[in-house]
């Protein structure tokens, strides 16, 4: 139905004005049926075609206007969180009914199996070597004591490491408190198959992930790095 109202807007009669004027325009009048006149202009005008071309050109069509129309494209929905909605949110804040050390002692366990498996102690290990593992090594869950601090409240202060970020340590306490203690000008010491070890917070100022990947320089003599 709506081809045959396209048809018809297509093969409307010329105006008056011009229909006087066909004669001095050369029109002349169709000797063919209004939808056969396509049909017979190729036949007139394309005649070395081939007849396969013929075909292929009458299911040729030109599109003069959009047959649909395009939808608007709807930009894609956010996914992530920023640094600033994180805060806001408290993504990363542990509920009070969490801050139970009792809950973080397996985690303690794994950790202890981890820093095993990392190190690789033996008898006759090279401690230059161990000390960049330490480095790299991730402390989440390590059981940790606060040896030296420019704060003395924070001194003597021992618990799990829960959470690290750049500039300090979020420490569960075995009476259920969860303290925050600067990485800065702090010394803690940690404990794993009968040693101890020293990590100096000046040297953990930066986030663990950069940490990982971080090459650190090591000299033999006056190491930069104290453990």
């Amino acid at each position: 139905m709506e081809g045959d109202q396209n048809q018809d807007l297509l093969y409307q009669p010329l105006p008056q004005h011009i229909s006087e004027e066909k004669e001095k325009l050369g029109l002349k009048e169709l000797d063919c049926p209004k939808d056969k006149f396509v049909e017979s202009f190729l036949e007139r005008h394309i005649q070395n075609f081939k007849p396969s071309e013929k075909k292929d050109l009458k299911k040729s069509y030109l599109l003069l206007d959009l047959p649909y129309r395009q939808k608007p494209t709807v930009a894609k929905k956010k996914t992530t969180l920023n640094s600033r909605e994180k805060r806001e949110k408290k993504v990363y804040d542990i509920p009070p009914e969490h801050q139970k050390y009792s809950l973080y002692v397996p985690l303690h366990k794994l950790w202890l199996q981890y820093i095993k498996d990392h190190l690789q102690l033996t008898p006759t290990s090279n401690l230059t070597l161990l000390q960049k593992k330490m480095l790299k090594a991730d402390v989440h869950g390590a059981l940790v004591t606060v040896c030296k601090s420019r704060c003395p409240a924070y001194v003597g202060l021992t618990g799990i490491i829960l959470q690290e970020t750049k500039n300090v340590f979020k420490i569960i306490t075995k009476d259920d408190k969860l303290k925050t203690v600067p990485k800065a000008n702090s010394v803690f010491s940690v404990e794993f198959e009968g040693l101890r070890a020293k990590i100096y917070g000046n040297h953990f100022c930066m986030r663990s992930a950069r940490r990982a990947s971080k090459k650190f320089k090591m000299p033999m003599k006056n190491p930069t790095i104290d453990l």
